[in-house]
């Protein structure tokens, strides 16, 4: 029993961990944004397309790693994501511009676009189906218990050794969490189902292919009986066709995305609309994604465990998550209205990071329901191409909203745009259910 928990331990660790190191540099330069921008002279829109690179990468990409997450061992997977984050940050702390930080970026993106598929992959595999849902939740507090760290830690690290030296501090951790990984994960299948089947067949005695074929050509009768056989034989059934991904998947994907925009244009973006709009110093300014990070946390594994019922409807949670983000979206546009509304951005981080930051949970979990298992890789793939195609375009349009009005408040009003498009989209899609 003990050693069960404690396996169950490591693993979680692995999952969390996994979900955690993918978006750590895009947290840390965002918690360290006006240290970067003064350094590298950069506008607001180079600042944004940071972001907007790491996550278009993953967009596009999503799908195609989704499915080879359905093949690849864990520990392939593991040296993939996380030696992909390190490199990463290495070449960040590196730059000697703005282009070298660029191609960082897209590292970061290919580095990370695999960590739901092949964490969801291990949950289906190694976890019992009644607690699925808790362990998803836990697991995508990851990358909250990453911003975090970064909002709580790269500030005063960047004021105190410079943003570059805070970044390669990261390529330690994540260094570490890689040897942990490669150590404790438990195992994945090693390849295709025609790889398994020739490996089982190679155990019960059979003989291997080369040698059968060796064999025919060697025995002049057999070869001629077995050239005639295959001219009178039936042509083989074509392979089946893919079964198309379900409507539901797609529908999460959609909504995904449009979270995504606000979710991540508020992860880049609120240090430095606190600092500037507000007036709050570096420090201070990058604590409100602390918070909204730890309020994150928590409402993943809430919501997660709410998902965990059996009567949850996944499209009535993303309604009322929806317009609690929303709210957010609200008050970051009315705070700088009023000297005295400072103060605002708090409750608003919270609505934040219980909100707009759990939604993945949701979409997460309602993707893997409704496929079996041999294509939760491939389901997860189509809702991370959605989750990071918002990801990708709320940085750049904020910020590109930004520097053209030079304002915030027309960045926020899309941002809560989307989130109302999302609340929309839920009821549509649960009242067709109800027909």
């Amino acid at each position: 029993m003990s050693r069960d928990r404690g396996a169950g331990a490591h693993l979680m660790l692995v999952l969390t961990a996994t979900m955690a190191v993918g978006p750590l540099l895009t947290h840390s330069l965002s918690a360290m944004s006006p240290l970067v921008i003064q350094d590298l002279q950069l506008t607001e829109t180079q600042f944004g397309l940071l972001a907007t690179t790491t996550f278009l990468v993953a967009a596009l990409t999503a799908v195609r790693t989704g499915r080879w997450a359905d093949r690849l061992t864990a520990r392939t997977l593991l040296v993939v994501m996380f030696g992909g984050a390190a490199l990463a940050m290495l070449l960040t702390a590196a730059a000697p511009g703005y282009t070298v930080l660029l191609l960082a970026m897209v590292l970061s993106g290919l580095g990370q676009v695999m960590a739901n598929p092949a964490t969801n992959r291990l949950i289906r595999l190694h976890v019992p189906a009644a607690r699925r849902a808790s362990w998803l939740g836990i697991k995508q507090a990851g990358v909250q218990a990453s911003q975090l760290v970064a909002g709580l830690t790269f500030p005063a690290l960047g004021l105190l050794l410079g943003w570059r030296t805070a970044v390669l501090v990261a390529v330690g951790v994540v260094l570490l969490l890689l040897v942990h990984g490669w150590w404790t994960v438990p195992d994945n299948h090693a390849g295709t189902p025609a790889g398994r089947a020739s490996r089982t067949a190679s155990r019960s005695g059979t003989a291997p292919r080369s040698r059968t074929r060796a064999a025919l050509t060697s025995w002049a009768p057999l070869r001629s009986w077995a050239a005639r056989r295959s001219r009178s034989a039936p042509a083989p059934p074509s392979r089946p066709a893919r079964p198309p991904m379900p409507g539901v998947v797609r529908a999460y994907a959609a909504a995904a995305a449009l979270t995504g925009l606000g979710a991540q244009a508020a992860n880049v973006y609120l240090p430095l609309y606190a600092h500037r709009e507000l007036g709050l110093d570096v420090v201070t300014a990058g604590a409100t994604v602390s918070v909204s990070a730890l309020v994150g946390i928590a409402s993943r594994v809430l919501w997660a465990r709410v998902m965990d019922r059996p009567r949850a409807d996944g499209f009535v949670l993303l309604a009322g998550m929806a317009l609690g983000a929303a709210a957010s979206a609200v008050v970051l546009i009315l705070a700088p209205l009023h000297p005295g509304l400072g103060w605002a951005v708090w409750p608003a981080a919270v609505l934040h990071g219980g909100a707009a930051l759990a939604v993945s949970v949701v979409v997460m979990s309602g993707a893997m329901r409704a496929v079996p298992a041999e294509r939760v890789g491939a389901s997860t793939g189509v809702v991370t191409m959605g989750l990071y195609g918002g990801f990708c375009a709320g940085p750049l349009v904020l910020g590109g909203l930004l520097q053209l009005t030079g304002s915030f408040a027309v960045g926020w009003a899309v941002v809560l745009a989307g989130y109302l498009a999302c609340a929309g989209l839920a009821v549509l899609v649960r009242s067709r259910a109800r027909r």
